[in-house]
């Protein structure tokens, strides 16, 4: 079984290693701390906040960040004199069509500025300048004044805080062997997560090549079918008749007190729990209190005391 999970390459953006966690540089993908304490002593001005180009790890991360840092800044009385901008690899703000008619409203209501087809490339930390890539077919959604700059074949904005994602890739021990695809990740089955040459080997988890969001949601619903598979081949010779649908979760946060839950699976088809009919949540792609309960208090108990012990969830 392969599982060691990913890494963050800061490398593969221009300036990004030596302004990473500096100033008012902050990723919550590599310190939180130094997140919290950008956001706090945020006075006014660019908040721009990056979304890298899939694969990355936990779909919802790059956007909840800005949802709850829009909020402290309304609370801390600085929002009136702040532009909230989103710059996104992506054409849309997420694939499953529930939930991006829920967070086109959150942003909506936030007023925030985004930036579609957006790539970052290089930072200039010390004239705080964020540099990218920008598709011809970029569009925006609710647009605001301001002055982007123009470099050879990239586009400019100047923030007063940046927060982004690292690009990531597979360890390189994995990325330099021969379990790969051209991409560098583990190459498997998407269904059975067996390896497509090696038989005797399965992938799961960040590693793999399975083309679904990377999330720990993932993993628990993969685990059983590479332990059935890995049972049938000794005992049988053969899979099992299990297989992977490609269910992924992303708790996305939309502020304080208030959580929509994107579950989905290879199709993007909205697929939400059964279980949290119990909660009394009737729709998870709506912004909910008891969702924001479930991820603050239930969740962290279910990973800790359920998952990593190996026990159904």
């Amino acid at each position: 079984m392969v599982a060691p999970g990913l890494k963050l390459d800061p490398s593969k953006v221009e300036g990004l290693t030596d302004a990473i966690d500096k100033g008012v540089v902050c990723s919550n993908y590599t310190n939180p701390n130094h997140t919290w304490k950008v956001i706090k002593n945020f006075k006014g001005g660019v908040a721009l906040f990056t979304q890298p180009p899939k694969p990355y790890k936990c779909g919802g991360a790059p956007q909840k960040i800005m949802y709850l840092a829009d909020d402290h800044f309304k609370r801390s009385g600085v929002k009136n004199k702040t532009k909230v901008i989103f710059a996104t690899s992506g054409d849309g703000i997420f694939p499953v069509p529930e939930i991006a008619e829920t967070l086109y409203k959150v942003i909506d209501r936030k007023g925030i500025n985004i930036k579609f087809s957006y790539e970052l490339k290089k930072i200039d930390s010390a004239k705080k300048i964020a540099w990218f890539t920008v598709s011809p077919e970029s569009t925006e959604r609710n647009p605001i004044t301001l002055d982007l700059m123009k470099e050879k074949n990239l586009v400019g904005i100047a923030y007063d805080m940046l927060h982004l994602v690292p690009p990531n890739t597979s360890p390189d021990f994995i990325k330099n062997s021969s379990l790969v695809d051209e991409a560098g990740w583990v190459d498997v089955d998407p269904y059975t997560l067996q390896h497509k040459k090696y038989q005797n080997i399965f992938g799961l988890g960040d590693v793999s090549n399975v083309p679904t969001s990377k999330t720990g949601a993932a993993i628990r619903k993969q685990a059983p079918v590479v332990v059935n598979n890995i049972i049938n081949l000794i005992e049988l010779q053969k899979l099992s008749s299990k297989k992977y649908d490609g269910y992924s979760s992303c708790p996305f946060i939309t502020g304080y007190g208030k959580m929509v839950l994107a579950e989905f699976d290879y199709t993007k088809k909205f697929t939400p729990d059964p279980k949290l009919k119990r909660l009394l949540i009737k729709d998870s792609s709506k912004e909910h209190w008891r969702l924001w309960v479930l991820k603050k208090y239930i969740l962290p108990y279910l990973y800790w005391n359920k998952m990593l012990k190996g026990k159904e969830v």
